[in-house]
């Protein structure tokens, strides 16, 4: 299976998953959204290094889904949606993606997490980065979070710059994919519009790529689960297709 790259000039993208382009403060080039291509990240190739130990505090928690031998590695870092809160790990959307493209896939996400706010298992995200560094991985997923609603602007655009800048610097040769947080089935609050703005900026800023899923659950109680938050196994799925569908704009990533 050949490796597949992408180059320079993708990663300073923004993806949308409606096909529109979105206003970010110092974007300049936008990508349209096309149809769902399942070869857009089989190609992708890399050995996963042994799993190291893990500290005790705070406690980091990883999801592993190897559903490939041979897969590329990946590491998803996040909040309660992307770990599965109230389902199975399997269940949570990186694991679909994993298990449809043969990831090899170790998932850090922890429930209450974000970029500038404490976990349940009183970890951040600058505190997931920290372990996903040692699984040396050739492509992570992060993700905002609306548990960083209450934070301010100054403190949160600060602990997201400076966890996606150790991001970088401890993966310079790793594919970094900044999902929108996903809010949901009612609307969107304007502040997490406006942290999803910020956070795909200082992405661009450290050659990541922004993919933009819009919100998928809008409007769909059925795929939330009863505490109004969580999706359901359903919203999961959607989640994932929706992912799916931004990552097959990447015409560099032919099976």
């Amino acid at each position: 299976m050949p490796e597949h790259t992408l180059s320079p000039a993708q990663g300073t993208d923004i993806v949308s998953a409606q096909g529109c382009p979105r206003s970010v403060p110092g974007m300049n080039r936008f990508v349209k959204v096309t149809s769902w291509s399942a070869s857009v990240v089989l190609g992708l190739s890399i050995v996963l290094s042994a799993a190291p130990a893990f500290a005790a505090t705070p406690d980091v928690v990883p999801h592993v889904t190897n559903a490939s031998a041979a897969g590329p590695a990946v590491v998803a870092i996040g909040d309660s949606i992307m770990e599965g809160h109230g389902l199975a790990p399997a269940q949570a959307w990186p694991a679909l993606l994993a298990q449809r493209y043969g990831w090899r896939l170790t998932n850090l996400a922890s429930d209450g997490s974000g970029f500038a706010t404490a976990g349940d298992n009183g970890d951040t995200f600058a505190d997931q980065v920290a372990v996903a560094l040692t699984l040396h991985p050739s492509i992570v997923i992060i993700s905002g979070s609306s548990n960083d609603l209450d934070r301010t602007p100054s403190t949160l655009t600060a602990d997201t710059e400076q966890t996606l800048r150790a991001l970088r610097a401890g993966l310079p040769d790793a594919q970094i994919l900044v999902v929108s947080p996903v809010w949901s089935d009612t609307p969107e609050p304007d502040r997490l519009a406006s942290i999803d703005a910020q956070t795909a900026a200082d992405a661009l800023a450290v050659g990541a790529q922004v993919i933009d899923i819009g919100q998928p659950l809008s409007g769909r109680a059925d795929l939330v689960l009863p505490d109004q938050v969580h999706p359901t196994a359903q919203g999961q799925q959607v989640i994932a297709r929706a992912v799916a569908r931004a990552l097959a704009v990447r015409s560099s990533l032919r099976g």
